[in-house]
């Protein structure tokens, strides 16, 4: 590929991943995104004057910015996108327009933009990690150090690189347990936090230090066991069966409308941001330590 054909190729996959970083409830400040992205603050704002263009919404809360979901509307709606059936009846309305409109050209591009570019986005996005995978799994294969470039980490939100052994995947192949020379422990990454994966030419060290931990619960693995008992709202219920299906054999439901989760978990954390991240809609039964961490994480909010 030609020089200029790559520096294309990494500027369009800086907008996809722009696109991704910029979703979710919780926003990143510019400077943040500028860091993940290894481009310029700047950079950033010319980037989110092409994503309103094509019909994105750009908000901003407290310095941090993300992308405006519109409440109550389909998901084929999402970001002034079409489904494909108005998509078609929009295009054949345009298209009867006259062949000569630079007018009936442009709305032509921008509907053919609006409706394919969040596919687009996800597709480009799930092969980037997919290419991430491979690479980890070579490393995994020939016993292989790896630097894993540009790791945000989320308990310091710091963005560094990390030299690590990778050991295995997860069971859903979104982390890895890899052992870490430098910290001297077994450790998960999520790899959709790894901003490139780079094999190097030492060889594992450490095999005797690499112990794949049990079954991980909210994230987290270890010998610890914290019991915790919840009562939780239908929408908490399913929200913890997607996002964490390891928690599923410890989840139950009483007289048709009462949900639960009820097990012995590693670590607090995972599971503490989970219950904090749905105010009202979970009661903690049992588990003090569970209760102590999650008054302390109350205690060092401000608003």
């Amino acid at each position: 590929m030609a020089i200029s054909g790559k520096v294309e190729q990494q500027k369009i996959l800086r907008v996809f991943k722009l696109i991704n970083l910029l979703q979710g409830t919780i926003g990143k400040p510019v400077h943040r995104l500028a860091e993940m992205l290894e481009t310029d603050e700047r950079t950033i704002y010319r980037y989110f004057k092409l994503l309103e263009a094509l019909g994105f919404e750009i908000i901003k809360e407290y310095s941090k910015y993300k992308l405006q979901q519109p409440i109550g509307q389909e998901a084929t709606l999402n970001y002034g996108t079409f489904s494909p059936e108005e998509s078609q009846w929009l295009k054949s309305l345009i298209e009867s327009q006259g062949k000569k409109n630079l007018l009936r050209d442009s709305v032509l591009q921008k509907l053919h933009l609006r409706s394919e570019l969040k596919v687009g986005t996800e597709e480009l996005f799930k092969a980037n990690l997919g290419r991430l995978v491979d690479l980890i799994g070579q490393g995994i294969q020939n016993r292989k150090q790896i630097w894993l470039k540009e790791y945000y980490s989320l308990s310091s939100d710091t963005t560094s690189d990390r030299l690590v052994e990778p050991v295995a995947f997860s069971s859903n192949y979104e982390s890895i347990h890899a052992f870490e020379p430098e910290s001297q422990s077994m450790k998960i990454f999520k790899i959709e936090r790894i901003g490139e994966v780079v094999l190097a030419d030492e060889e594992w060290k450490f095999t005797k230090k690499h112990e794949i931990p049990e079954s991980s619960l909210f994230g987290f693995s270890g010998k610890r066991r914290f019991t915790v008992k919840l009562k939780m709202s239908k929408k908490a219920y399913q929200l913890m069966q997607e996002e964490f299906p390891n928690a599923r054999p410890f989840m139950f439901i009483k007289n048709r409308n009462q949900y639960y989760f009820k097990g012995e978990i590693p670590h607090l954390p995972g599971l503490g941001r989970f219950i904090l991240g749905l105010p009202g809609e979970i009661k903690l039964e049992e588990g003090e330590e569970m209760r102590v961490y999650l008054q302390e994480q109350l205690a060092k909010a401000s608003f």
